[in-house]
């Protein structure tokens, strides 16, 4: 080979630095990234003290107020709370327990507070307890307070007498002596044919009433119901909506407890489905044939048909007093009395 031939190098790839943009962006990926954890380990923190303090505002107001450790979860969208073996019971001795509650807020701007329960549940009342457990059981409250929502699907209460179902129920509080209570597909337990005389399902049930006067303080149920009752208590039934068997009915009223501790007031009833609310209530006992003819009578003279359509409507109003339930003179039934436990 000729001594003035030579090997040409091969041309080596050229090295372009990263596009500014690219740079940039990757930093602010970054940052915006850091800045997202600590806004959620702020909040998570935030949570725990805001939780510390309520917990000590209810105990210093005679609350009793039980809760495992909090754990953290919920990275990166939702900042979650879960806190085991939860009690709750105000000084009157109401109150709910649970095996877990979940405290949610979701990022990145938080403006209510969710709440998923879950495992067995209880309603408290002194030391009487109703177990329960819900396919779910969720709540919302707005971060400044009132109003709280909560919902639930496929209850099942264990009652004394057998369990209670309800497909699907929803409670809203407004305000802290209101409250607005919805219930569909009501399975009543196993009770005296009496108490089942429209069926054993509740279709729905929708209630909106207000609690009037001093909430009771410490005491046994018996003290604490002549405390209410002393102090001006009062039940006041805004609306109170029924579809039950064959019978519609709307109410409207208040209820108040007498001398002996038993409910008595005035309600106003708008019923569909009169004749076959007699029939049924005759044939459980309920009510005396001879009563229900002369009621059967008047509900002919009285029913309207509603403007907007529809079955009739009888506009009934009621009378409870001294356990008897009257309209327009006549007896409809007797209450069994209401028992207070003294301890």
């Amino acid at each position: 080979m000729p001594s003035n031939m030579h090997a040409t190098p091969l041309p080596q790839p050229v090295r372009q630095a990263a596009p500014r943009w690219l740079l940039l962006g990757l930093a602010a990926v970054s940052l915006l990234g850091i800045g997202h954890a600590l806004l959620w380990t702020w909040l998570a923190g935030r949570m725990e003290t805001e939780l510390a303090g309520w917990v000590a505002q209810r105990r210093a107001a005679g609350w009793q107020v039980q809760h495992g450790d909090p754990s953290r979860t919920g990275w990166p969208w939702v900042v979650q709370l879960t806190l085991p073996g939860v009690q709750l019971r105000e000084p009157g001795g109401l109150g709910w327990q649970g095996e877990s509650l979940a405290l949610r807020l979701a990022l990145p701007w938080p403006r209510h507070l969710g709440l998923v329960a879950s495992g067995t549940q209880a309603l408290l009342a002194g030391p009487a307890s109703l177990p329960f457990q819900a396919a779910s059981l969720t709540g919302t409250v707005p971060l400044g307070g009132l109003p709280l929502r909560v919902q639930a699907e496929a209850l099942n209460a264990q009652a004394a007498n057998g369990p209670v179902l309800v497909r699907r129920a929803a409670l809203v509080l407004p305000e802290a002596s209101a409250f607005d209570l919805t219930l569909e597909g009501l399975a009543l337990p196993d009770l005296p044919p009496a108490a089942l005389a429209l069926g054993r399902e509740v279709q729905r049930l929708d209630v909106q009433a207000t609690l009037a006067g001093p909430l009771p303080g410490a005491g046994s149920p018996a003290t604490q119901a002549a405390a209410w009752r002393d102090a001006g208590g009062r039940l006041e039934l805004r609306a109170l909506d029924l579809l039950w068997g064959p019978v519609q009915a709307g109410a409207q009223g208040h209820l108040v407890l007498d001398a002996a501790l038993q409910p008595a007031g005035r309600l106003t009833l708008a019923l569909a489905g009169f004749g076959e609310a007699l029939d049924a209530l005759t044939a459980a006992g309920l009510l005396a044939p001879g009563n229900a003819r002369g009621l059967r009578a008047l509900g002919m003279l009285l029913q309207r048909a509603p403007a907007e359509g529809g079955p009739p409507r009888l506009q009934l109003p009621l009378l409870l007093r001294d356990r008897t339930v009257s309209a327009a003179g006549f007896t409809l039934l007797r209450l069994a009395p209401v028992a207070w436990p003294e301890r």
